[in-house]
């Protein structure tokens, strides 16, 4: 038993709760009951104790509050520990909120346990107790909801075809008889190895010497099987067989989807083939039709930009443009901004293509442009509902951004996403789509503009001192020669990348009455920045450089999504 063990069973016998003489005869069976079960069971079994008086125990010995997490657990955040992971440590995690984490203990959390989960999870460890029966019945629960995906089994040994771990590389294709049902089951094996692993896009790629399969991870391609090139026009066929293509069709690109059902979740499967050189390539995109809705605090956002970013939600007319390429958040930012802004009060109304996931309490369109339902033409029908606000899911045309802008123009809150590289271009981008600059500067209140970077992997983080030469690169010159960077060794928790999970890094621009002065007038990018550089406007090069030295991102991530500017 550690010191804390037994200090703990030292309080319990002067409080009159456990009987001194018995603790000490049963000294030996206790400790070996403690390692192996924990000390609140161990309590429960030598000596009868109830599980709550041991938990209210635990509680005025540590000060921490009792809680009954069984309908909390629902709702819990996945993928922060494994299945033996919370067996080992016997926690399991309750919900988050900013950079702290709830978790929910049996035992009395000793100081180095608590140490050692935050360095584990990236939060800032925030712990309850609870009996011993609630924290079963949780984690029953967590298991069976949370994690059902993790826990399908596979049917195929995807290590087994691949040709570079293969003792007999490139090895001759199975018979043709085999072969149907045996890539079959591939391309079903490799769709749910890449649900486990959190990938947004499969890519199968023909090679003159293997057929190599990628899957997208935290924006960034990895390479996971390599088949031999005889398997290719099977895995061609069965997909487009899956997905509603023409199988006969090689010369032409194709589009084609399918439903991806993994336990509890529902995935969109897009598909489009493409003709090359030595063959046809396929990339399947995965696109989940529910996810949990999380909070504004949870995206990353420095306090400051939060602040702001809430200050134009708040605000009741206008348009807030949320810009970045595709696959940079835009549409988790915006439906976490609805999510908190929905109300019994309010008519919020959506015109999106397509449909990504599904609001309570908000209305919402999806663009069907073979029946006439545009953005535009929805965007003209919603002025008729009696909004008050409107997300639009994209301006990417000069009518809709007019009819945008005159509904921020005659009271309306307008929300919507352009494909811009900052937010300050976003401005000459709706001038060059076709929308009058003064409409522009008398509508637009905000700009937020993001990119996703990779998070170090807590699990392999180390610390290191990087050269002088290497800040200045950054930009940080400023810096003390002897400051503590942070990086990923790479673990099989990261699949050796040294980066799991992502963040957003921002900058917003909220425009004052000096930049729709020269929006007005002359739109140009350079008097823009310079006047918002005068009103401390902040670029995301920046805000990613504060969470690389917060440890959470590396610089060169940093630098890999976002511009420094000159």
């Amino acid at each position: 038993m550690t010191v804390e063990d037994q200090h703990f069973l030292n309080r319990l016998v002067a409080l009159g709760i456990l009987p001194g003489d018995l603790v000490k005869a049963k000294n030996s069976q206790l400790e070996h009951s403690v390692r192996e079960k924990g000390m609140t069971r161990a309590l429960i079994e030598q000596f009868g104790l109830s599980e709550n008086a041991v938990a209210d125990a635990i509680c005025k010995e540590s000060g921490f509050g009792k809680m009954l997490i069984v309908n909390e657990i629902e709702t819990a955040p996945t993928q922060l520990l494994t299945e033996d992971e919370i067996h080992t440590y016997r926690t399991v995690p309750i919900f988050c909120i900013g950079l702290e984490l709830t978790m929910a203990f049996t035992d009395p959390p000793s100081r180095q346990l608590r140490t050692h989960l935050q360095k584990m999870t990236g939060f800032q460890i925030l712990p309850v107790i609870t009996t011993v029966s609630d924290f079963d019945a949780a984690v029953k629960k967590y298991r069976g909801t949370v994690d059902r995906v993790q826990r399908i089994g596979s049917t195929v040994d995807l290590e087994k075809y691949d040709i570079r771990k293969s003792v007999t590389p490139g090895r001759a294709a199975i018979s043709e008889k085999e072969a149907d049902a045996t890539i079959a089951q591939l391309v079903d094996e490799l769709l749910l190895r890449a649900a486990k692993m959190g990938a947004s896009d499969i890519h199968i790629e023909p090679a003159e010497d293997e057929l190599m399969i990628r899957f997208r991870i935290d924006g960034m391609l990895q390479r996971i099987l390599s088949l031999p090139t005889a398997y290719h026009k099977g895995m061609i066929s069965v997909i487009k067989a899956k997905s509603g293509m023409d199988m006969f069709e090689r010369s032409i690109p194709q589009d084609g989807r399918m439903t991806l059902n993994a336990a509890d979740r529902v995935f969109d499967v897009r598909v489009n083939s493409l003709p090359m050189l030595l063959g046809e390539k396929i990339v399947l995109r995965l696109l989940g039709k529910t996810a949990m809705m999380t909070n504004l605090e949870n995206l990353g956002f420095s306090q400051k930009n939060l602040d702001m970013f809430r200050t134009l939600m708040r605000l009741p007319n206008g348009i807030i443009l949320v810009t970045g390429p595709t696959g940079s958040g835009k549409t988790t930012t915006l439906y976490s901004a609805l999510n908190e802004m929905k109300d019994i009060g309010r008519n919020i109304t959506t015109v999106e293509n397509p449909v990504e996931y599904k609001l309570p309490l908000i209305n919402q369109v999806q663009v069907n442009a073979d029946r006439g339902l545009t953005f535009a033409s929805v965007l003209r029908a919603i002025l008729r509902q009696d909004p008050n606000v409107i997300l639009v899911g994209e301006i990417r045309d000069a009518e809709t951004g007019i009819i945008a802008t005159e509904a921020a123009l005659t009271g309306h809150l307008v929300l919507s996403t352009l494909h811009t590289n900052d937010a300050i271009g976003a401005i000459s981008r709706l001038v060059n789509l076709g929308v009058a600059s003064f409409w522009v500067s008398a509508s637009v209140i905000g700009v937020l503009a993001q990119r996703l970077v990779r998070k170090i992997c807590e699990r392999c983080k180390e610390e290191y001192t990087p050269e002088a030469s290497v800040l200045e690169s950054f930009g940080l010159s400023n810096l003390p020669k002897d400051v503590t960077l942070f990086r990923g060794r790479g673990c099989s928790f990261c699949n050796g990348v040294g980066y799991k999970g992502r963040m957003a890094i921002h900058e917003i621009l909220i425009l004052t009455e000096e930049m729709r002065d020269v929006i007005y007038g002359e739109v140009t990018t350079t008097k823009l920045r310079n006047l918002a550089m005068a009103n401390n406007f902040q670029d995301m090069y920046f805000d990613g450089l504060r969470k690389a030295l917060a440890g959470i991102t590396t610089l060169e991530e940093v630098q890999r999504v976002a511009r420094r500017a000159i």
